[in-house]
């Protein structure tokens, strides 16, 4: 499969469909797409997360934030019935091997069982989970399939760019780092210790870390500034060859050690050029998939209830965190 625009791309494309046609519904539906209810408890389960920081009563500028941030997430899961329902004119679906694979990829980025734990602590049904995972993947191949690319971009396109964005290539300082990540603080102090006494870091990372990296002996590549969680940048006040002290995270206990440094470079047009053209093509693919979803949603039938979503308080969210 082509690589797709992620489909963070959606959640930053604000619509006007609340413009839409606007007429009296049930109070228990916020919104109707083509007849495909959307309901508040739905639209509350959605808010919820988002609102957590909101406590009554609001000021005004949060009552604004708030009435903004739900006409925003409403435009979101009005675009996203949208596109599910496109798929289902397409006939485009996904199998349960798609989603089991799609499923072990992601439990695969988490330490052991630190998936199952997330998910406990969200309160989230791995079922409702599945589906929502069964929905991204349908809407990433509906992305896909309209938002083909035919028109060849040439070399000289590539260099223009390059010459107008040259600052963007600049490759930040970088270090190479391997990690041990254990579940268990006494387990990360037992293992620091034999660390110390000379053991070798890779062998005690194959042997003990609890990371998808541990059989490479914990090492996490080369990343910069702002690449990993905020945990991670203790790295960046270590020395070549250095080890941290016992970090904790949501993920774990770890334990750092820096191999290797990489100095701030600027990539050279060759270098850029397969980058360049990369960028390039997300731009028209976005390009592309923005003007098919305007059509589809001109064509679309939305009924928005802005009373029931004005009604929509945060008191009204109390104990739905999902």
């Amino acid at each position: 499969m082509k690589p797709c625009l992620r489909y963070s791309v959606l959640i930053i494309m604000v619509w006007v469909i609340l413009t839409s046609c606007q007429t009296n519904l049930p109070p228990q539906i916020v919104a109707e797409v083509d007849g495909d209810p959307i309901t508040v408890t739905e639209f509350t389960d959605e808010l919820s997360p988002l609102v957590e920081g909101y406590h009554p009563p609001l000021s005004l500028q949060e009552q604004k934030s708030l009435e903004k941030l739900k006409e925003t997430l409403l435009d979101q899961i009005i675009e996203k019935r949208l596109i599910l329902h496109e798929a289902q004119k397409m006939e485009i679906t996904v199998s349960d091997e798609e989603l089991e694979k799609a499923l072990d990829s992601i439990k695969g980025s988490y330490p052991e069982g630190g998936f199952e734990e997330v998910a406990k602590a969200r309160e989230i049904p791995i079922s409702q989970w599945k589906e929502g995972l069964r929905q991204r993947l349908l809407i990433e191949k509906v992305i896909n399939r309209v938002s083909q690319v035919t028109s060849p971009i040439y070399e000289t396109t590539l260099r223009e760019y390059y010459e107008e964005y040259r600052e963007e290539f600049v490759v930040p300082e970088q270090l190479r780092v391997r990690q041990i990540v254990v579940r268990n603080l006494e387990d990360a102090k037992r293992i620091l210790r034999r660390l110390k006494r000379g053991e070798p870091f890779e062998e005690l990372a194959k042997k003990y870390s609890s990371g998808p990296e541990a059989e490479e002996g914990g090492d996490l590549g080369f990343f910069g500034r702002g690449d990993m969680p905020e945990e991670f940048e203790v790295v960046f006040s270590l020395k070549v060859g250095e080890m941290s002290s016992i970090v904790q995270s949501p993920y774990g206990y770890h334990i750092f050690k820096v191999v290797a440094r990489a100095e701030q470079a600027e990539l050279g047009f060759a270098e850029a050029k397969d980058k360049i053209r990369e960028r390039i093509l997300r731009e028209k693919e976005e390009k592309i998939f923005q003007d098919w979803l305007a059509g589809v949603r001109d064509e679309a039938r939305i009924k928005v209830s802005r009373k029931a979503l004005k009604g929509i308080a945060p008191s009204a969210l109390k104990g739905k965190r999902r």
